[in-house]
């Protein structure tokens, strides 16, 4: 009795250790390293974010011998989704927001990388975009850092006369959460009817 407890301890253990010891990948598989956000490029002058730059990336990329396929969106749309209930979250930490902007990298092809950073995507441009919609955003000023709350000793009838006045003189106005997530909305727009 106690020499069959001792096997099956024993076979317990060493299947259990088993499972864990990290399996070798098939030596038919290519294992290309999967691009990161990170292979973006930030050093161009009045560049955009990295999410920007992916999501207008890949709307841009319609059309193209880089356009997004079927397949790419079926996982796309999800973590898109995800960015978007993230991104109005005020409690989401930086780290989920990253986390799901690399999936969304490593979904696409080094090429479709490539393509995107040969766009140069600044955030003038995408001022221009957010206009279609009637959106404004300031442009960030390179090389300045904006403090938060700035506007926030200006009176509530200082800034509803800014407004005002902004609306009078044609101008688009924006802001707020619709502002800041209009460009993943747009993405999500396009993938959608891809993905099914």
């Amino acid at each position: 009795m106690k020499s069959s407890t001792i096997f099956l301890v024993l076979t317990l253990t060493v299947l259990t250790l088993s499972a864990c010891a990290p399996v070798a990948p098939a030596a038919n598989v290519a294992t290309a390293p999967a691009p990161a956000a990170g292979a973006l490029d930030l050093t161009f002058p009045d560049a955009a974010n990295l999410r920007s730059q992916l999501a207008y990336g890949i709307i841009k990329l319609d059309g193209t011998s880089n356009a997004i396929t079927p397949e790419q969106a079926k996982t796309l749309t999800p973590l898109w989704q995800a960015f978007l209930a993230l991104s109005g979250d005020e409690t989401t930490a930086t780290e989920e927001l990253t986390a799901v902007q690399n999936q969304i990298a490593q979904t696409l092809t080094p090429a479709q990388i490539q393509a995107i950073t040969a766009l140069k995507i600044t955030n003038t441009e995408l001022n221009t975009y957010y206009a279609q919609f009637g959106v404004s955003l300031p442009t960030p000023v390179p090389g300045v850092t904006k403090v938060p709350g700035s506007k926030q000793n200006m009176s509530e009838d200082d800034k509803l006369a800014t407004r005002t006045a902004a609306e009078a003189s044609g101008l688009p106005t924006g802001g707020g959460q619709a502002a800041k997530t209009l460009l993943f909305e747009k993405v999500l727009e396009y993938l959608t009817p891809l993905a099914q």
